[in-house]
């Protein structure tokens, strides 16, 4: 197989989660190079799991929006995205579902990227509900639902742990990092202010 040209690693590490965006209207055939992405992702066994619900309907992604909060918190960026994308389960008694779908949401946002949009992965939403409103069967599940749009905001790189403290040659090794627990936790967004709530800060 011929090595293919480029790197993509810049598209990795400049890849930010977007909360703020444009009233712009993302272009069909974005949405069709991002959907094409999400369909080269691998699987188990090319199982292909995933199914894609894009809403672009002003109510049906209000309502989704009202949908997707963690108790008394709501993430409003999603009714304000001009794009959300509902990464579903096929059948959710799969065992390999979530890993490919989630292998999937990760193109999705990578592509977005390279097409100059903005992302953002949510992962707590009230499944039954949008299941409901978007029509799936009861096997099908929600893993995650994406906001996709043009950035308004410029979202600065989130802190990471070095290299030498996350990959180990040949076996794991014990490092200081494990003895001091070393954690790095959200700096914004809705789970730095959970993060807060639930440690009293």
């Amino acid at each position: 197989m011929a090595r293919p040209d480029g790197d993509i690693l810049d598209i990795i590490t400049t890849r930010r989660s977007v909360r703020k965006y444009m009233q712009k209207n993302v272009p069909d055939e974005y949405i069709e190079k991002i959907m094409e992405a999400a369909r080269w992702a691998p699987s188990a066994v090319n199982g292909q799991p995933w199914r894609f619900v894009v809403v672009r309907d002003d109510e049906t992604r209000k309502k989704i929006g009202e949908y997707a909060r963690f108790y008394f918190l709501v993430n409003r960026h999603v009714s304000e995205a001009p794009v959300i994308i509902a990464v579903c389960l096929k059948d959710k008694s799969y065992r390999w579902a979530p890993i490919d779908c989630a292998m999937a949401s990760q193109n999705v946002m990578l592509e977005a990227h390279s097409l100059g949009l903005g992302s953002c992965f949510i992962g707590v939403f009230d499944e039954n509900k949008i299941k409901e409103l978007l029509g799936l069967p009861d096997k099908m599940g929600i893993v995650g639902l994406i906001t996709l749009g043009y950035p308004d905001e410029k979202v600065d790189a989130p802190p990471r742990l070095e290299l030498e403290e996350v990959v180990h040659y040949d076996a794991y090794r014990k490092d200081k990092s494990d003895a001091s627990g070393k954690t790095i936790l959200p700096r914004s967004g809705m789970l730095s202010f959970v993060t807060k709530f639930l440690k009293g800060k």
